[in-house]
């Protein structure tokens, strides 16, 4: 499958970007915004895919009575499609963050490259995901190009909001905005794409908070095992001796390149024992409803917020880097209490 049309649940910005591509009216710079996962990268790629397809000939005018989504897609087979798909095409150029940033380095570069003549694509498209990495070095350097850009040169931005960039920027671009993906959609989608049951599906649907890349990634059998043994973890940790604890955080050390999904299930699950006793159906992991029902009878909402707060301590101090062992010794001794 490929297009536009295959970004589920992102209706508003595809009706949009289809209307812009069979009127010839792409703007020259585009911002993309939105959190990880919803589709920003993809739709980009396709807009690229489309301005360049061997396999589209003629008007893009759609057929009288059809919707532009309905009409409009790249073959995704000619060569142009695979390798802007592989990321291979040389007009076809991607900046992500080197590190924690994108550097001034990295855009003088690229400017370097559009300097020159295309190389073989009628248009050339730049994607600069995580725009908003940029140092302001950098962000100053991309402005100059983005108030005159080459001839058939096109930007797409990515970024989780506005607010995360130069305004001088985010003014030069046309902005548009991806949705997190509904729940009821998110969860059709792994039903289709995975063997998950409905339940399963749903809970996860709800974990991912609107992310499909969240979501295709919980839909492993080793996410949810390991969700189960993290929370199965916490509920006991009060009831159990020092020992049992320093080894709890001995395990989680072992599993240093995993440590945000745990602290992501973590928060997760004091985030549910917060909001269940007033609201019930907003809930992430629904699936241990009466679990979560049990939990917040032995704890009051002062000691969950604490250890909330907890778990936020522990990421900022390991992304300071902190001893790791001290760090995760101190963090589920609070947890304990």
């Amino acid at each position: 499958m490929t297009g536009l049309t295959t970004l589920i649940g992102q209706q508003r910005p595809i009706r949009m970007l289809c209307n812009a591509l069979i009127n010839d009216s792409i703007p020259h710079a585009l911002l993309f915004t939105g959190e990880d996962g919803v589709g920003k990268a993809t739709a980009a790629i396709e807009i690229a895919k489309v301005c360049n397809c061997a396999g589209i000939s003629g008007s893009r005018k759609p057929q009288k009575d059809t919707a532009p989504e309905q009409h409009f897609a790249a073959c995704g087979i000619c060569r142009y499609c695979r390798r802007i798909e592989h990321g291979t095409h040389p007009d076809f150029h991607v900046i992500k963050p080197a590190g924690a940033y994108i550097r001034i380095d990295q855009i003088r570069e690229l400017c370097g490259r559009l300097a020159l003549k295309p190389d073989e694509a009628s248009n050339r498209f730049v994607l600069i995901a995580d725009a908003h990495t940029m140092n302001p070095e950098a962000g100053n350097a991309l402005l100059k190009i983005l108030e005159e850009p080459p001839e058939a040169t096109f930007f797409v931005l990515t970024a989780p909001d506005t607010q995360d960039l130069l305004p001088t920027i985010v003014s030069r671009c046309r902005h548009v905005r991806f949705n997190p993906i509904p729940q009821k959609e998110l969860a059709e989608y792994l039903g289709w794409r995975s063997e998950l049951d409905n339940e399963n599906a749903a809970t996860i649907a709800s974990l991912a908070r609107g992310s499909l890349s969240r979501a295709l990634d919980m839909a492993s059998e080793d996410w949810m095992t390991r969700r189960n043994f993290i929370i199965q973890r916490l509920c006991r940790l009060p009831q159990q001796p020092p020992a049992f604890r320093l080894a709890f955080a001995e395990m989680l050390a072992a599993e240093r390149a995993k440590l945000e999904v745990i602290f992501e299930i973590m928060k997760n699950w004091y985030r549910d024992l917060a909001v269940f006793a007033h609201f019930p159906g907003h809930i992430y992991n629904q699936d241990l409803r009466e679990q979560i029902r049990s939990a917040c009878k032995q704890e009051s909402l002062e000691t969950i917020l604490e250890k909330s707060d907890a778990i936020d301590r522990a990421q900022k101090a390991l992304s300071g880097n902190a001893n790791v062992r001290l760090a995760l010794d101190v963090l589920v001794m609070e947890l304990a209490e």
